[in-house]
């Protein structure tokens, strides 16, 4: 995830390195290229202004650029690399080149294989050879930002490569070709043979990720599936992923409450923990389900859910933007279309104290239109998302 973080700043700092206007030199060039050089393994993030600056340069930071490829701070490393690349030159490709091939460090490689961008787009370098090689580096993450490159730059031979990755490439690398393909929407359903065989992979994180591809490129029968799937696979994490999948059909059927409770009567306890979880938060209901308890107590449970489904399943449908099922007729009616409603006054308490606790101006509470439950914002602040939870009756 750091790398990730790490290559997503790199792009930031060489979208904004054309943008900002160049600095009042306090000494001469020569002097400020050495000092910059110097700054972009000072501290993790601060470096990117130094980077930006460079790329400013141009032409007259290449040689000190090429010359930190080999300071002892990985850091500097793939700053430096990033700045080279952004600026290529002639004379830095084959020291880019040599980065990809034996920097000790991960990240360096990454970074130096996908900004081999710059080279195709700007020097219209061949790069396609140096990246393949990429793709069998010994980290499978320098792999996936090579594979990245080909899917983003259309390499006129990616779906051989996918092809040949997903037939017998490592398992982190075929989880990202399945990401990939995945992103490709109709296209990928071109995959479905390949993807498929690789449900009898040795690894359970590859058909963990399997499955998901499979149900995200499935044109129907995907409950069929996640069924077959969760009775078949032994492993935990697949059997999780398959009731995370059920959400994922565009229209689930009602008839998936009953995947939920084979799930709730697992024999592992983290597998009925999410069991639970996800069929409280698809219907709305709770009937006090203990994953840990004794085994009689939860088949008390199981059968309250079960009557419940029972009574209510002819007039249960499926809400697409709640993802949930609800009785028909008990959805709380919305404002009217280009209006909003009054926010509660408990709720819009809280929503103040969140901005407030993060520094923001109270205008920003536009952000959450009233009503509205946006998680991505709560799991910043652990206590406040309680707070939130327990105050609104939000679901997690």
């Amino acid at each position: 995830m750091k790398r990730v973080i790490t290559i997503g700043v790199l792009l930031a700092a060489a979208a904004n390195a054309g943008m900002a206007g160049e600095p009042a030199p306090k000494d001469d060039q020569a002097a400020r290229i050495a000092r910059l050089c110097k700054e972009l393994g000072e501290t993790e993030f601060g470096s990117q202004g130094a980077c930006e600056q460079l790329i400013q340069i141009g032409a007259p930071a290449v040689p000190v650029l090429i010359g930190a490829l080999k300071d002892p701070r990985p850091q500097a490393r793939w700053w430096a690399v990033a700045a080279l690349c952004n600026i290529a030159p002639e004379e830095g490709y084959a020291p880019v080149l040599k980065a990809i091939e034996s920097d000790p460090n991960p990240l360096v490689r990454s970074t130096a294989v996908y900004y081999l961008r710059h080279y195709l787009k700007k020097a219209k370098k061949d790069v396609w050879p140096e990246v393949e090689k990429a793709l069998a580096d010994k980290d499978p993450e320098v792999g996936r930002w090579a594979l990245r490159l080909m899917v983003e730059e259309n390499y006129p031979d990616a779906d051989r490569k996918l092809r040949e990755i997903l037939a017998g490439g490592s398992s982190a690398l075929r989880s990202y070709a399945l990401d990939h393909i995945r992103d490709m929407g109709d296209k990928g359903k071109a995959y479905l043979p390949l993807v498929r065989q690789l449900l009898s992979s040795e690894d359970p994180r590859l058909r963990y990720d399997v499955v998901a591809a499979l149900v995200s490129l499935m044109d129907a029968g995907q409950l069929d599936f996640l069924r077959d799937t969760f009775r078949r696979d032994k492993d935990p994490a697949v059997k999780e992923c398959c009731l995370r999948c059920i959400t994922s059909i565009p229209t689930p059927p009602v008839e998936c409450f009953d995947l939920y409770i084979e799930g709730m009567q697992s024999d592992n306890e983290k597998v009925r923990e999410i069991a639970h979880r996800l069929v409280v938060k698809g219907f709305k209901q709770y009937f006090g389900f203990d994953p840990k308890g004794p085994l009689p107590m939860r088949e008390i449970a199981i059968k309250k859910w079960q009557d419940w489904f029972a009574q209510n399943r002819a007039k249960l449908e499926w809400h697409p933007d709640l993802r949930k099922f609800l009785p028909q007729g008990t959805r709380e009616k919305g404002p009217e279309k280009g209006k909003s409603a009054p926010p509660d006054a408990k709720e819009s308490l809280l929503r103040r104290a969140w901005f407030a606790e993060h520094g923001l101006c109270p205008l920003a509470e536009d952000w959450l239109k009233p009503g509205l439950r946006t998680r991505s914002l709560l799991v910043w602040s652990p206590a406040f998302r309680q707070s939130w939870l327990s105050a609104t009756g939000t679901e997690e």
